[in-house]
């Protein structure tokens, strides 16, 4: 969720009042070019969720690369033209399945005595449902939250910031970071889970990795070596809660030195 350039914004509401704004229209969001058609008059046969619904299905078979109006239409048993009295387009239709994929992420009521741990939940939950999903990571990068799910989730996200007591421009800046942080670990991840890997070879992979870290000569890589047992030790939970913890220490001391 990439941000746009800073602009100067009133304080956010509580969760409890930005639910009961939820149904306030939203602007028109922005799109990136790539031959957006004009939506002829709806159809009532289909529908937005049923065609985000089966764009998920094509995802998980296909990923990012795979997925298209024409597959998406294949498997709802029309042609790819109806899809487009719904969704302008394969951008858009990336865009709904990604605000589909953020809404499964459960958002907390903002606490300031527990906000660090409240970030590490909605931001593994949120990682969890990604990994779920083969490549769903990349419908998220580079993306700019304008659609409602996604964008409730940030406003959600950024209020637990503040809560913690950061800054504005740390809380605006460090979404940025936080998102993509989540993205790319995700994106890495699948790259085992769906990667054609069974767990047993994913599991030898590894061991075969500590012991070629365990093997280094010292002689020639004094510092890797050392720290071998360190950089093979943790596995996959403690090394994603590091980052979050690391990401956040930073975010802090920015916050506090102005």
């Amino acid at each position: 969720m990439a941000s746009s350039t800073p602009r100067s914004e009133p304080r956010s509401s509580t969760p409890a009042q930005a639910a009961s704004a939820a149904g306030a229209a939203l602007p028109p969001p922005p799109r990136r070019s790539g031959g957006r058609r004009e939506p002829p008059t709806r159809r009532t046969a289909l529908s937005v969720g049923a065609i985000v619904a089966a764009a998920i299905e094509v995802l998980d078979e296909a990923g990012v690369a795979g997925l298209s109006m024409r597959r998406v239409a294949d498997r709802l048993g029309t042609g790819a033209a109806s899809l487009y009295a719904h969704v302008a387009g394969r951008e858009e239709l990336l865009e709904l399945v990604f605000d589909e994929l953020v809404g499964q992420v459960a958002l907390p009521e903002p606490d300031p005595s527990i906000w660090r741990q409240q970030v590490h939940t909605m931001l593994r939950d949120l990682y969890d449902v990604l990994v779920s999903h083969r490549d769903a990571a990349l419908a998220g990068l580079g993306r700019i939250p304008t659609s409602p799910q996604t964008l409730t989730a940030a406003e959600t996200l950024v209020t637990v910031l503040r809560a913690g007591g950061l800054s504005d421009r740390v809380i605006a800046l460090g979404l940025d970071q936080l998102i993509l942080y989540v993205s790319a670990s995700a994106f890495e991840a699948g790259l085992m889970e769906h990667g054609g890997m069974s767990p047993a070879d994913v599991q030898r992979y590894f061991a075969e990795v500590h012991a070629f870290y365990d093997a280094l000569p010292a002689q020639r890589f004094p510092v890797l070596a050392s720290v071998a047992p360190e950089m093979t030790g943790p596995d996959g939970d403690e090394r994603f809660a590091f980052g979050i913890d690391v990401l956040l220490a930073g975010l802090e001391a920015v916050s506090a030195a102005g």
